[in-house]
């Protein structure tokens, strides 16, 4: 395995996203976008990619508040989102800037392009799948599902596979009645999994255990199988 910081410009931003890069022994490899959580690509979403890479595809994770900068407390944290989400220019041009270039790797099949994002990420993976028509798959855990932008029913949407928590609190019941009445409307091929003993963040092994964010670790692996299967069916050669 290959691990790269990678450096790329956002209008007048330098970001430094993450590549990582499994052996493909001459084959082409699904690529995978991967957007972080709102603490930034730290050294633990750094392992995620990792982790994602060992199943077989080439991993790039965003650097969505430049020059790889993460918050170290909630509050540094919400407001680096907040500079980013709060203007609609930044949040876009950030969203599809590593897309593009991890569209240029040499070794990623063409047609297995995906994106994945875990919380702040999944809004970003359900994001980017409402605006490009050249993703095949997205992926969102436990991420919002609350959106200003709801997709017309005309819009071709890739597959999604949308990993919730069921007793997250940061995700309304009328959010996912939304989704789905807004996936139904464009015939989406979408699949919603919700983990009945989960809250948020239940794939971070070192969220806090409150009733509102906490790691479960069947739940974590459980996605890990999902997520696999999501991203090979149909592509076993």
């Amino acid at each position: 395995m290959k691990t790269q910081d990678i450096e790329y410009r956002v209008q007048d931003v330098t970001c430094r996203g993450y590549l990582v890069e499994p052996k493909a022994q001459g084959l082409k490899l699904p690529g995978v976008v991967m957007y972080t959580d709102f603490w930034g690509l730290n050294p633990r979403q750094k392992k995620v990619a990792e982790k994602l890479s060992q199943m077989g595809m080439v991993v790039l994770v965003a650097d969505m508040y430049g020059e790889q900068q993460i918050g170290t407390t909630f509050e540094e944290s919400g407001k680096l989102m907040h500079s980013v989400v709060d203007h609609d220019d930044i949040f876009t041009s950030r969203l599809l800037a590593p897309f593009e270039l991890l569209k240029r790797n040499s070794n990623i099949h063409p047609n297995k392009l995906f994106s994945i994002g875990y919380c702040f990420g999944g809004v970003c993976s359900l994001k980017l799948a409402r605006m490009v028509d050249d993703l095949h798959g997205a992926i969102s855990v436990h991420g919002l599902l609350a959106t200003k932008n709801r997709v017309q029913p005309h819009k071709k949407m890739p597959k999604l596979l949308v990993l919730h928590g069921a007793r997250d609190p940061m995700v309304p019941q009328e959010d996912i009645v939304a989704f789905q009445q807004e996936m139904n409307a464009c015939n989406a091929d979408y699949t919603f999994i919700a983990h009945g003993l989960s809250t948020h963040a239940f794939t971070n092994a070192d969220a806090a255990g409150t009733e509102a964010t906490a790691y479960n670790f069947l739940a974590d692996k459980r996605s890990d199988l999902y997520i696999k299967s999501f991203i090979f069916e149909h592509f076993s050669s």
